[in-house]
């Protein structure tokens, strides 16, 4: 969780009611998402980060702090990587 990752080019994301549904290209995958992580793929789009970042970025935009975020989007950034939604910043 510590490495600057980023959303990969080509990845698309659609409103379905209190989900979303996401496609990567380099999974082939479309996964039903959460809001949170989809903030975290839309922070990750504009910079790339690691997740103490992303929630830090976020913190700015709510009424939470970076730390209440982490523990709410530990669980989301592991899915995103799991199904190739995030991918090293060097890549």
């Amino acid at each position: 969780m510590n490495a600057a990752m980023r959303t990969p080019s080509g990845v698309r994301m659609i409103e379905l009611g209190e989900l979303w549904g996401a496609f990567s290209p380099l999974s082939g995958q479309t996964v039903l998402l959460n809001t949170e992580a989809v903030a975290i793929l839309e922070v990750l789009r504009e910079q790339p980060g690691d997740l103490a970042r992303v929630c830090q970025t976020l913190a700015m935009d709510t009424d939470l702090d970076a730390r209440e975020l982490m523990q709410r989007c530990a669980p989301a950034w592991q899915q995103l990587l799991d199904a190739g939604l995030l991918e090293a910043a060097a890549a």
